[in-house]
């Protein structure tokens, strides 16, 4: 039930044309493996991996991949502790988040997607969805989900909750020397659901 209220409420779609279409990619936080196995089926250039800190979730999304062939999806998923980003030769061509940075405090957000951009390629893309702050009365819904998901259902691991708007987001992947540009992904939706994309320099 959880996976499939997922899929209704977030705008995956929208949000998988905002990650390169081959190369490899790294979802953050992936949790069941949702947006992490419709990367790799969408398109199978790509190379996904899904990390996430609650080992049952990755025991879970390992099961529901089980009946994938290697010509349907290229994609694994880790056990990793909190803050321990995975480094490949070459880069990851991309790192995703999808509504994870507000389960951190802003340092622990700050030190993590430090820590991405260092992993990335040169010329490779950090994309990080979340919902914004406005408009309030969809921030509001979102916001409550969420706490009856982390606090209430314990669904979804995180000691706090705190929400950062776009541009906050935004204003720190600039200030880590990314161009970046945010889009909103929240028409039909009752969540604000934006997307901030940042590109790492060539070197």
């Amino acid at each position: 039930m959880h996976t499939n209220i997922r899929w209704w409420t977030a705008p995956f779609e929208a949000l998988e044309v905002q990650v390169p279409s081959s190369g490899n990619i790294l979802e953050v936080g992936c949790g069941h493996g949702v947006f992490t196995t419709f990367l790799a089926v969408s398109s199978t250039e790509r190379s996904v991996v899904g990390i996430d800190i609650d080992a049952q979730k990755i025991a879970l999304a390992k099961q529901s991949v089980l009946g994938l062939s290697d010509s349907e999806a290229n994609l694994s998923f880790e056990h990793r502790s909190s803050g321990d980003v995975p480094m490949i030769d070459g880069g990851w061509d991309a790192i995703v988040f999808a509504d994870v940075l507000y389960l951190l405090p802003v340092e622990a957000r700050t030190a993590l997607l430090a820590e991405c951009i260092e992993a990335l390629s040169p010329g490779g893309l950090l994309v990080v969805k979340e919902v914004d702050t406005s408009p309030k009365f969809k921030a509001q819904i979102a916001q409550f989900q969420e706490f009856l998901a982390t606090k209430v259902l314990r669904i979804t691991d995180g000691d706090e909750m705190d929400f950062p708007s776009a541009a906050e987001i935004e204003a720190l992947m600039a200030s880590d020397g990314l161009e970046t540009q945010i889009a909103r992904l929240d028409k039909g939706y009752f969540h604000p659901h934006c997307v901030v994309v940042g590109r790492k320099r060539q070197a």
